[in-house]
């Protein structure tokens, strides 16, 4: 029996689970990710809890007294408020999917954490007297920061492993055991759906790492089956343009603003072969500047919003550019009015044309006169100045 030096008896979530339970069994874990989280200094919002020593018929009963809602009963898992409470279990593969499994109870802790993905995730902790479990030396792994499967048979059932172990990756900056990176190569996503894939790119999206889980998209030959384009640059370059970029840019967009716009791809194509959400579309459609860009260009973005929602603005130089200009915090407050130009008769295509003409003069007026708002007059009081 090992003993840790954090006691969970002090976590008051944790302590209504194991009183609610000590009249039933003295073995509930705490198990998966919430167990690798904390030892990681990691905020636990959500906890899941393994149970022994429970029949089914009488697991349901309790559930039910807690008012705990199955969201898995054949996988003997339910939900109560951020607790994810399940029987231990085994799953066996019987057919094709991420569905296609047969779940038996398990009173075994071993073989229980056998069935997880990798070793960081399979560690447990007894609610009742902080006894440890780690079966697969996930804490030695953790505290390398590696990835590495614990069962191979079992490890090649679930395709969906491969994407969580690019999260995983990019969400800790973690490195991916040579065994399990070969084993991975040698396993296809084709049976995942397309929100199965998205779901786990979401969280990809949101992760620290990028440049890290982007190797791994590139080493496992990813980018065909998940975006539906096969990238042959394999430089550093853009790995670099993630890494330095997330320092500023914290957007869950911010990844595929810069994959679509440095390769160039086909944007509307993109979104529709993927069925990624809307709000990802209408970022990655910003302008984009790989280069040095003058006042000009950069003020002009801020015609439509604020710089410092630009998911362009990733460094100090334009950070600092953008508030030379006084447009970092606001958009810039055009005194162009389109009634003007329809009074004129103008409308239509010409409409957008000359409107968008006007105030790039306008923008340029500011620039040229200081940029502390000086220069810019009332329209009607230069509307002559204005080609309408």
């Amino acid at each position: 029996m090992q003993t840790l030096n954090i006691s969970l008896k002090n976590n008051t979530h944790l302590r209504f689970i194991a009183d609610f339970f000590r009249p039933y069994t003295q073995r509930a874990y705490l198990v998966g990710g919430s167990v690798r989280d904390l030892f990681l200094g990691l905020k636990i919002n959500d906890y899941d809890i393994e149970f022994y020593d429970i029949k089914p018929k009488d697991f349901e009963k309790i559930m039910q007294e807690l008012g705990a809602q199955g969201f898995g009963k054949s996988f003997f898992v339910y939900k109560f408020k951020n607790y994810d409470l399940g029987l231990a279990r085994t799953e066996n593969k019987t057919g094709y999917g991420h569905a296609g499994f047969e779940v038996k109870i398990c009173h075994d802790e071993k073989l229980a954490a056998k069935r997880r993905d990798f070793t960081i995730n399979s560690m447990m902790i007894n609610l009742f007297n902080d006894e440890f479990l780690d079966f697969y030396g996930g804490l030695q792994d953790l505290k390398k920061g590696c990835l590495r499967h614990i069962d191979e048979q079992s490890f090649q059932e679930d395709s969906l492993r491969v994407l969580r172990a690019v999260v995983f990756a990019s969400r800790f900056g973690f490195k991916i055991a040579k065994e399990s990176l070969a084993l991975m190569k040698n396993m296809s996503i084709k049976d995942l759906s397309k929100d199965r894939i998205n779901t786990e790119l979401y969280k990809f999206f949101k992760s620290s790492k990028l440049d890290v889980g982007y190797k791994y998209l590139q080493e496992l030959g990813l980018e065909q089956a998940i975006f539906g384009f096969e990238n042959s640059f394999k430089g550093v370059e853009f790995q670099n343009l993630l890494r330095d970029t997330r320092v500023f840019i914290k957007d869950d967009a911010l990844f595929l603003y810069l994959y679509l716009n440095y390769f160039q791809l086909d944007k509307e194509v993109f979104f529709k072969n993927t069925k990624l959400k809307k709000e990802y579309s209408k970022k990655a459609n910003q302008a984009f500047y790989l280069n040095n860009m003058s006042d000009f260009e950069l003020a002009k973005i801020a015609l439509d919003i604020p710089l410092k929602e630009w998911l362009g603005l990733w460094d100090e130089k334009r950070i600092k550019q953008a508030k030379k200009l006084k447009l970092y915090e606001n958009k810039f407050k055009s005194k162009i009015l389109a009634k003007d130009f329809l009074n004129a008769g103008i409308y239509g295509k010409m409409l957008g044309l000359k409107l968008q003409q006007a105030k790039e003069n306008e923008l340029k007026e500011y620039i040229e006169g200081g940029i502390d708002g000086s220069c810019l007059k009332d329209l009607h009081s230069r509307s002559k100045r204005i080609d309408l």
